[in-house]
């Protein structure tokens, strides 16, 4: 009985601390800000470098090792 109770109060303890994914990073239409970052040959990229003739498509993407 005080096994269950404690992994109860675990499992409500990890799902309360979680932060609701579509309130992170920007929302749709918001603009960004500014910001640089190297790319995968190790060049410094910054927003207006990724953008082409069509617009951008950026992808935030967060991984489960962070």
């Amino acid at each position: 009985m005080i096994l269950a109770s404690l992994l109860l109060v675990a499992a409500q303890a990890a799902t309360a601390e979680r932060p609701d994914p579509m309130t992170l990073g920007p929302a749709v239409g918001q603009p960004l800000i500014a910001f640089e970052a190297r790319d995968q040959t190790g060049a410094l990229r910054n927003l207006d470098s990724l953008k082409g003739l069509n617009g951008l498509a950026l992808l935030f993407f967060r991984s489960a090792d962070w």
